[in-house]
């Protein structure tokens, strides 16, 4: 009587190398845990706003006032009627309240436009200008132009204005351009709405009709 017997197959080296095997991912395996739980760490440290306690502070720009306790705008504009109701319009590129005294401001590249009862337009320019809002009073200075288009440009540095009533009073050099000739004094004073013009000191006047006259003269 024979006896049956199953083959034995022995799995030991086969055990030995899996059990190698997973000593050596056990560091590997560690080491990405423990990456894992550094990157879970730091994410919740830089959201809860950890980090910026070591960051540099940025230093805030300085906002620079101009004249923090007056007034200031751009593009400035005042206007209003004269004794007679005619409109006139005062604009500047820029202007500002006076320190001192609140009916007054300051105003840079100034234009002046009004018109006569008559209808006839006039503007003024200069650098630089004063408004007494109270009085209605301008007084205007550098480079100051008084035109009227296709008649005459009067140039001087400076110019007193009566916006009520368009009286105009220079005490300095004048220069007139008209399209006739040329008329130059040391001052000049306009009343009774343009009507009256009186040139003041040393005027000294050339006309082109009268020079050639002058020219054809025996």
């Amino acid at each position: 009587m024979s006896s049956h017997t199953e083959p034995f197959i022995d799995t030991t080296d086969k055990m030995l190398q899996a059990a190698t095997r997973r000593a050596r991912l056990a560091p590997i395996l560690s080491w990405v845990a423990a990456g894992v739980g550094l990157g879970l760490v730091l994410l919740f440290m830089g959201q809860s706003g950890f980090f910026s306690v070591f960051m540099p502070k940025q230093i805030p720009i300085a906002i620079t006032i101009e004249k923090p306790q007056q007034i200031t705008g751009e593009k400035s504009r005042i206007s209003g009627f004269d004794k007679e109701q005619q409109p006139y319009e005062v604009t500047a590129q820029k202007g500002y309240q006076d320190k001192d005294n609140a009916d007054l401001a300051h105003l840079e590249m100034v234009v002046f436009n009004f018109r006569k009862k008559s209808g006839e337009a006039y503007q003024m320019l200069s650098q630089t200008a004063v408004y007494d809002s109270k009085g209605k009073q301008l007084d205007m200075q550098g480079d100051v132009k008084i035109i009227q288009a296709g008649k005459f440009t009067a140039t001087m540095d400076k110019a007193h204005v009566d916006m009520q009533t368009k009286d105009l009073v220079s005490t300095v050099a004048v220069n007139v351009e008209t399209g006739t000739g040329t008329i130059k004094a040391n001052g000049m004073k306009i009343t009774n709405d343009g009507k009256t013009i009186v040139f003041l000191n040393g005027v000294k006047a050339r006309f082109e009709e009268a020079a050639k006259k002058g020219d054809e003269a025996p």
